[in-house]
């Protein structure tokens, strides 16, 4: 069996320091997962930062630990490359990638730019490599299973989607996009409402999405709150479909006759709730990485599939 050899770019929390502990199943990071795969060994990472890559190496046990991208490229003879260093950085790592030997595969973080031309100049070196684009909850199995439910028909026909989120449009917000550019398509209408003030150059923005069959989705920026909330709820000719706390748990209601006003209305009853498998999304990523490398499997999400959403927060911000 191949081992293949891995470095990542960044060593900062969704590098390494989300996991506080790697227990079998439950990676929330790259070099979790990596730990978690027999076939890849993790050798080499780099950062800037001299205080965050000797916890990093601590952490993880890597002793081939850099503070420039290019040196560790030079230096380690790497198959595949995570690219975890902040977003405005992206283009550049890709620049490094491209001019060694190497690199078969690489796993970038999202958004793939800030800049929409420079996601254009990554999506023309991706070309080369099999590159699989970190919107982690197209790794969710069961997320997945929604999709597939509400595209059937299962809690009756969609009418409407309500989203919201903190944090910024292009960072936080454009996971939210991501779910349901992957259900349903790009939208045929973009329309901004607000746009509130930056925080690391991404604004939050309210604003709404029309997609094909006239589905209308709504999202509102939560702006000053000190925690992090991502919820989408499906409503449908049958009742309500809520994907809550980040994407960690999906509930039901149906609609029911409401008997305390004399069966005049209807209103939504709770059904059912259940966890999803959102741990371990960036090892079944990694895995399907990893056979697209090996006998030329597809990805779940592209570098195509994060142009797409990097349009659309364009759009938005432009409107």
């Amino acid at each position: 069996m191949k081992i293949y050899k891995a470095g990542i770019i960044g060593c900062g929390q969704i590098a390494g320091g989300y996991n506080a502990n790697c227990q079998l199943g439950e990676s929330l990071t790259h070099a979790c997962s990596y730990n978690q795969i027999d076939q890849v060994e993790l050798i080499a990472a780099c950062d800037p930062d001299l205080s965050k890559r000797k916890a990093f190496a601590k952490k993880w046990k890597i002793s081939n630990v850099f503070s420039d991208t290019t040196e560790m490229l030079n230096k380690m003879d790497l198959d595949i490359v995570s690219i975890c260093s902040p977003t405005e950085c992206h283009i550049d790592a890709f620049k490094d990638i491209a001019k060694t030997k190497t690199v078969k595969g690489i796993f970038c973080e999202k958004p793939l730019a800030y800049d929409l031309q420079e996601a254009y100049d990554i999506l023309n070196i991706s070309k080369k490599y099999t590159v699989s684009v970190n919107y982690f909850r197209r790794w969710n199995p069961k997320l997945k299973q929604l999709c597939n439910d509400l595209k059937e028909n299962t809690y009756g026909k969609l009418i409407y989607i309500k989203a919201s989120y903190t944090k910024g449009l292009k960072v936080n917000g454009s996971h939210l996009i991501d779910i349901l550019y992957s259900f349903l398509g790009m939208p045929v209408d973009v329309r901004t409402y607000h746009i509130y003030d930056s925080i690391n150059n991404d604004p939050g923005v309210d604003f709404s999405l029309t997609f094909a069959a006239e589905i209308e989705a709504t999202f509102q920026h939560i702006p000053n709150v000190p925690y992090v909330s991502f919820d989408i709820e499906f409503f449908t000719e049958k009742g309500k479909v809520s994907m809550i706390q980040r994407g960690q748990k999906i509930e039901w209601f149906k609609s029911i006759v409401d008997e305390d006003y004399n069966k005049t209305f209807k209103k939504l009853q709770f059904v059912s709730s259940e966890e999803t498998d959102w741990t371990d999304c960036p090892t079944r990523a990694l895995v399907e990485l990893l056979e697209a490398i090996s006998n030329g499997g597809n990805i779940s999400c592209t570098p195509e599939d994060g142009i797409r959403v990097c349009e659309i927060c364009e759009k938005i911000i432009n409107y």
